[in-house]
């Protein structure tokens, strides 16, 4: 898989999907595909008029089995009841910026959206319907289920989303809704079901958590983009099925706008999944996927070497990660540690390249202490333990 930058904006190449596990890319960060400006809808239905033209609406409602033909969806300005209970979120990071979605869960601001949203961010803020802007922490996060939920500080009385118990049919209709392309604007794409329980691996540009596999996913053909990414997908009920999280295409970008690139499926994390692990990080439970709190961090920077999760090895191909500079003042400058150096194991486990790294690191927390292996740049193995300190990112 390629990926540009561009201002900001990723862009991912990806193959056409011809079987059930496929490699997709997250729309994180108002990164994926072009937005489809439509003029926006003035009726009062939450979907749009199954009479109109170019809607995104074809097949019989509740087709039985697991897949249907795919038939691409529109994009419109979401309506006031479409856009209740739906947030934009804007993130900053150590790289520069960034913008998805997310949906309000309890009137306090617990609002559920993807990790990739605000991994990596230092600052959050939220925009609600209406225009109220809030700050907001991360209260949790699971990655490997790409799920986090923030809470906004002073929030009350908001509108939140009604979730859907029914379950997802393959051809239903359905509707996505976010803050496509990052621009401060809440867009509704439609489409329909076209799958369900798919499995894919998802990708995007983050340093060192850059894919990971998702499974049990609903499939559908209304063309999620950037911006979408943590949104709410709904059924014809307005009650919301799935969490908008990532995308495909057939074809190949260079650059974002590329009209060629609205051919496109979206991934949605079913609803139940999503919110269960929303309810166990509200709990404070800690399992072996998530995380509560702060992250954890050893105050340093490593390089890595690759463009894949797996597989990020240091220079020179030997296993381990390079470290590129030690942070000033933290426990971990005053073991010797320096740039150049090689991490190779943590807490007696090996460690190979920068994913290894992310896994161990994300079962720790701030306080805890962590004994560090390492190669020098003279060839000598060299151990110390450390206080881990509280991470700047999320």
């Amino acid at each position: 898989m390629r990926t540009t930058t561009i201002v900001g904006i990723t862009v991912l190449t990806t193959a056409a999907l011809a079987a059930p596990a496929a490699v997709v890319a997250h729309d994180n960060l108002g990164d994926l595909l072009p937005v489809t400006r439509i003029a926006g809808s003035s009726g009062t239905s939450f979907l749009p008029d199954s009479s109109s033209a170019g809607n995104g609406w074809n097949g019989d409602d509740g087709a039985s089995g697991t897949s249907a033909s795919s038939t691409s969806g529109t994009s419109t300005t979401a309506t006031e009841a479409q856009q209740r209970g739906v947030v934009m979120i804007d993130t900053v990071t150590t790289n520069g910026e960034g913008a998805g979605s997310g949906m309000v869960l309890r009137s306090d601001g617990t609002v559920l959206t993807n990790y990739h949203v605000v991994e990596g961010s230092t600052q959050i803020r939220v925009t609600v319907p209406g225009g109220q802007k809030y700050t907001a922490e991360v209260v949790g996060h699971d990655e490997s289920h790409d799920i986090a939920v923030l809470k906004l500080k002073g929030a009350s009385n908001l509108a939140t989303v009604r979730l859907d118990t029914d379950g997802v049919k393959v051809s239903e209709k359905v509707l996505a809704v976010g803050q496509g392309g990052g621009e401060g604007v809440l867009y509704a794409a439609s489409g329909l079901v076209t799958a369900t329980d798919r499995s894919i691996t998802a990708s995007d540009s983050t340093a060192l958590e850059s894919s990971e596999e998702l499974t049990g996913l609903i499939q559908t053909s209304a063309p999620i983009v950037g911006g979408y990414s943590g949104g709410p997908l709904f059924d014809a009920d307005g009650e919301v099925i799935g969490i908008d999280t990532a995308a495909a295409s057939s074809n190949s970008l260079t650059a974002y706008g590329n009209a060629d690139a609205r051919s496109a499926e979206g991934y949605a994390i079913p609803i139940t999944q999503a919110k269960s692990l929303a309810d166990t990080i509200l709990a404070g439970t800690k399992t072996s996927t998530n995380h509560i709190g702060h992250r954890a961090a050893l105050g340093i920077a490593v390089v890595p070497s690759g463009s894949s999760r797996r597989g990020m090895t240091p220079y020179g191909g030997s296993s381990g990660v390079t470290v590129q500079n030690v942070q000033s003042g933290s426990a971990t400058a005053s073991t010797g540690l320096a740039a150049g150096d090689v991490i190779t194991a943590l807490d007696g486990t090996t460690i190979s390249d920068t994913g290894d790294l992310a896994d161990v690191m994300d079962g720790h927390y701030p306080g805890d202490s962590m004994k560090v292996t390492w190669t020098d740049t003279s060839g000598a193995t060299r151990t110390a333990t450390v206080t881990l300190q509280k991470a700047t990112t999320n």
